[in-house]
């Protein structure tokens, strides 16, 4: 064993020892908990006291969790405070909350998942065909809709079929009334099977507009 290999394996003991695991996906998962904790503990963040160099892009992380703070009734001037950024801004990043909470057509609110992992928010407005995301991943391939920011009902549609059966399955009458279904409807087919297909991790959970708001989950 040359000297590269006993570093590494040397390592991967180490990661074991603190952390119970050397899978990458595992580690960055602890990595991306931890960056969380410091956030919220106010901890690893370096003040800026004049507002120099103001954030205006946040990651989908750091989007999520400002919304959690707002949900939890923190004041707009608290989190441009905490963000470092402007009131301007955190309202930039609040549209898409503060139009479920008072557009009443959206009525339904999708969470793309990727295991445990949160990666694409869809609120859904079946009136008028409209849909309005917020990626929380910047792992483009573990998003609903990719590189697309403004996908189309058409788009909307394509995904819901993607995480279903095809309808050209042979036993189709059979495993719809499995599903306690009589017709084949993508959105009835995900909410029993949320969207989980044999061949990744992906999941769907879906939440109807009472139920969110009755619970104040973003």
């Amino acid at each position: 064993m040359n000297g590269k290999d006993e570093q590494d394996k040397g390592m991967r003991m180490i990661c074991r020892e603190i952390f119970g695991t050397e899978n990458p996906d595992e580690l960055r998962e602890i990595a991306m908990k931890a960056r969380r904790y410091d956030r919220m503990t106010g901890t690893g963040r370096t003040e800026n006291e004049r507002g120099a160099g103001r954030k205006e892009r946040f990651s989908g992380e750091e989007v999520d969790f400002l919304i959690e703070l707002y949900h939890q009734g923190e004041a707009i001037q608290f989190l441009a405070e905490r963000f470092g950024t402007s009131r301007p801004t955190i309202y930039k990043y609040l549209l898409g909350e503060k139009r479920f909470e008072k557009d009443p057509s959206i009525t339904m609110r999708m969470r793309y998942m990727y295991r445990d992992t949160p990666c694409t928010v869809i609120d859904v407005d079946f009136r008028h065909k409209k849909i309005y995301i917020r990626n929380i991943t910047g792992r483009t391939l573990w998003r609903a809709f990719g590189v697309v920011e403004d996908p189309t009902w058409e788009d909307f549609e394509d995904f819901l079929e993607s995480r279903c059966f095809p309808m050209s399955r042979a036993n189709l009458k059979q495993v719809l009334c499995d599903l306690d279904l009589t017709d084949y409807d993508p959105i009835r087919i995900i909410e029993r099977t949320q969207g989980r297909m044999a061949e990744d991790h992906h999941w769907i959970r879906i939440q109807y507009r009472d139920e969110v708001l009755r619970h104040g989950k973003n």
